[in-house]
Formats: structure tokens, C-alpha cells, sequence
């Protein structure tokens, strides 16, 4: 696989994960591991072979993640920021099956019109636009992640074994959806693939300090289907990534 221009240079490579069942294997594959702490949020910064990396354990949430992304990417200068990490699938989406974020978008950005409608919300357009057609929509309005860490997910998912790999848009909000009712009304007016509670965040912050971005997802469950969560799933999408960035 041709290296990509975001891992060939001496910045490093911003891992993140939410929790310590997301983090903790990337930990281990890093060499001349130094902690950084700035309040509650953890940075591991180590090498993996020659590659720079930095692990950021961010917190559950979007107010935790784009917390950690903006102290991540002021503190160590990253050539790319990946969130990674544990979601839930919608559709036929099942247990070890990954998810290519080739979009996201913040699904707790809602917009309650006059007339009682909602709509979803695009936050960086309301900085510039009094106009609500030009930052409201009836279904969401996501954002790309970087094309170029989209070809190298891809080449790197090819040698994927363990489930499904599939590419396209993933919700986040503050949300944990049980009810299979309302996660297939979600699927079907978003196009959602799965749901998480960092990506959008963290992506959007990435954006503010010009820092390319890259999101995958493992599904951990399906509680559309009867399917619960499996912890073991964030061990798998964390090995697959050590090795991605090894080649």
C-alpha cells in the first residue's frame, strides 16, 4: 500500500477513542510512551515502528470529544485526527461489521420552526447566515471526512476479515437509542449507517484547526435487531488499525 502523504511527514497521528475499551490496545502498540494529562482528558504519545502517533482517550459524549480534539490538535499539531471506536448499527448492520465514514453529521442540531416543525440545524452556517433555508434542512446536513483518508481506510479495509465493510454516513448525537421503533425511523430519514456520540465533534473541531479527519466505526450492536452490545468488537477495529498504520 502507497503511504499517504498525512503518515509520511513528523507530525503524528491523533487516535482517538472514548473510553478506555477503545483506547487501551492502541496503548499497548506504542513504544517510549509519554502520558500527557490537562484536566481530565489523557494523551498517550509514543511511536508505532517509525510513525508518530498520540492516543487521546476523549470522554463519552460531543462536548467531551470536541473538548479533546481541540486540546489534541493545539497540543501535539496532528497530521490527521481518526476517531474510532464502538457504535450502533442500524439495518442490517451487525456485530464486527465496520463502517467507513465517508460523512457525519450532529443529529442533536435540531431546529424547531414557527410552525412547530423540526429540522436539522448546520451550526457553522448560523455563524454567517441570518437566512434559516440556508442552515436548516428536513433531513441532515453532514459533513465530508478528508478523501484521502477515505482511500486509505478503504485500501487498509480490504484485508478486513472479521465482518461487512461498509462506507457512508454516520449520526451523532447525545442520544443511546434502544427503541428498534425510533432506530429505524432514524435510519430511514437519515440514511445513517450507525450512531455514536463523538464523530461529528470531533470532526468539526478538526475542521476549525485545519486538520484532515477520518472516522471508523466497528458495530458493537444492533438494537434494532435483538443484537447486544459486544465489547470484544473495540479490541478487533483497534488490532486492525495497528496494523493499518504499520504498512
Amino acid at each position: 500500500m502507497k503511504q499517504p502523504e498525512f503518515l509520511a511527514g513528523m507530525k503524528p497521528v491523533l487516535l482517538q477513542g472514548a473510553m478506555e475499551l477503545e483506547t487501551a490496545v492502541l496503548r499497548q502498540g506504542l513504544t517510549g510512551v509519554r502520558e500527557v494529562h490537562k484536566g481530565n482528558f489523557s494523551f498517550w504519545q509514543g511511536t508505532l515502528g517509525s510513525l508518530p502517533v498520540v492516543v487521546s482517550r476523549t470522554g463519552i459524549g460531543t462536548a467531551a470529544a470536541g473538548a479533546a480534539t481541540a486540546l489534541g490538535c493545539a497540543l501535539f499539531q496532528p497530521a490527521l485526527v481518526l476517531s474510532q471506536g464502538t457504535a450502533g448499527g442500524y439495518g442490517e448492520l451487525h456485530p464486527y461489521d465496520l463502517v467507513l465514514g465517508s460523512r457525519y453529521f450532529n443529529a442533536n442540531a435540531l431546529y424547531t420552526a414557527p410552525s412547530g416543525d423540526k429540522r436539522y440545524l448546520y451550526l457553522s452556517r448560523l455563524e454567517e447566515e441570518s437566512d434559516d433555508a440556508a442552515f436548516t434542512g428536513t433531513g441532515p446536513l453532514p459533513d465530508q471526512c478528508s478523501g484521502a483518508v477515505m482511500d486509505w481506510l478503504r485500501q487498509g479495509a480490504a484485508g478486513y476479515t472479521r465482518g461487512r465493510v461498509v462506507e457512508g454516513l454516520i449520526a451523532s448525537s447525545d442520544q443511546w437509542n434502544a427503541d428498534p421503533g425510533r432506530i429505524a425511523q432514524a435510519a430511514q430519514l437519515t440514511q445513517a449507517l450507525c450512531e455514536e456520540m463523538e464523530t461529528a465533534a470531533a470532526g468539526e473541531t478538526a475542521a476549525r484547526f485545519g486538520v484532515p479527519f477520518g472516522a471508523v466505526r466497528v458495530i458493537s450492536n444492533n438494537n434494532q435487531l435483538g443484537e447486544g452490545f459486544q465489547a470484544a468488537t473495540a479490541e478487533v477495529l483497534a488490532q486492525w488499525l495497528l496494523e493499518l498504520l504499520k504498512k
